[in-house]
């Protein structure tokens, strides 16, 4: 198994800086996922890492050693692209097998190591056949068993699902991690598809703008976000940021009555986070008026307004709006993120109920 660093790695285009002194630590046998939106540069960190580009500034370790120099070659590395990177003259067998033949592995071993990486990604059947009379998910496949028969303990995969189609992708998910497992290979892999990094990944780096904008376990993300940017870009729907105003009893959600407050303290300059599923129907809570209503099967998401802040509801099952269109909103007071409106940061101050009007944060 292999180690990863990377010490202030920088990247400058011209004038341009794709990448901000990126400080990463990959852990033997880890599977942690680059994420974020497009243009973060997550897919540049992940071509420095291979060597097929070169960093501004900073280091790339690989168990200890520093090829931020080394040719691809000579990394010690594997990788899955986008877009398969398959020989269409070539059969599935020699798709897989090909690197192998380049790095003058003896037909012996190069057997050995085909039959097993085939078993394991259900292509032994389909040896003899070209990619182009394969569907996209077993193409796929091919790159997956031609990065597992390198027996490289780091592999790094660029968006490799892209061009599945759903099913698809949710069948890949779990073949790779359980390929990932059974190899134990240290693997960087990269998408902007959170919910591909909530389900595959031991540890998340969310990039911005070249920046780290939080890293951890997919669970800390999600249930203790550092700042706006990560409330709403992990979650589905994301989090609802809702702006906050001084009252007399305490903080009321903007455009709301100033009586009803729904937390302790001033709330100008303070944004209130809460996730969609954390939001209930209540008799005793918030006035809302409800603006649209999604409904997806098992659940159904129900955009409301309150004051002139809008603000997004999970509910299971089939939701019927009434006629009028009004609801109250209430939610667990626990729930409750907070926010610097001009930074973006997680407020130091822990949140406090509203004094005297708990209906309104508390179910």
């Amino acid at each position: 198994m292999s180690t990863l660093r990377l010490e202030g790695v920088e990247k400058h285009f011209g004038g341009v800086r794709v990448l901000e002194r990126l400080d990463i630590a990959v852990e033997s046998g880890e599977f942690l996922v680059l994420l974020g939106p497009s243009g973060c540069g997550k897919t540049t960190a992940l071509r420095i890492i291979s060597g097929l580009e070169e960093a501004s500034g900073g280091r790339v370790l690989i168990d200890g050693r520093d090829v931020t120099r080394a040719a691809p070659s000579a990394r010690g590395v594997s990788m899955v692209f986008q877009s398969y990177a398959l020989f269409p003259h070539l059969s599935v067998a020699e798709n897989i097998v090909f690197g192998l033949k380049v790095r003058r592995v003896a037909r012996a071993e190069r057997d050995r190591r085909l039959k097993r990486v085939a078993e394991m990604v259900g292509l032994a059947d389909l040896l003899d056949r070209k990619p182009a009379q394969l569907s996209g998910g077993q193409r796929q496949r091919i790159a997956l068993a031609r990065a597992a028969a390198a027996e490289h303990p780091l592999c790094l995969m660029d968006e490799p699902l892209s061009n599945l189609d759903a099913k698809l992708r949710q069948e890949m998910r779990a073949e790779i991690r359980a390929l990932q497992q059974s190899l134990g290979m240290t693997v960087v892999y990269v998408t902007h598809d959170q919910v591909e990094a909530m389900s595959m990944a031991d540890r998340v780096v969310l990039l911005r703008d070249g920046r780290v904008e939080q890293s951890g376990p997919p669970a800390e993300l999600y249930a203790r976000p550092e700042t706006t940017f990560v409330a709403q870009f992990i979650g589905v729907p994301p989090m609802n940021l809702v702006a906050l105003a001084d009252g007399p009893r305490g903080a009321v959600i903007s455009g709301c009555a100033p009586g009803a407050a729904v937390l302790d303290g001033p709330g100008e300059g303070v944004l209130m986070g809460l996730r969609p599923e954390h939001v209930s129907l209540s008799e005793t809570g918030i006035p809302a008026r409800i603006e649209a209503v999604d409904y997806h099967g098992a659940d159904t998401v129900v955009s409301t307004r309150i004051g002139d802040q809008r603000l997004q509801i999970r509910i299971a099952g089939h939701f019927v709006a009434p006629k009028d269109g009004e609801v109250r909103l209430a939610w667990p007071f626990e729930a409750v993120h907070l926010f610097e409106a001009e930074s973006g940061r997680r407020a130091d101050l822990p949140p406090k109920p509203a004094k005297g009007n708990p209906q309104c944060s508390v179910v």
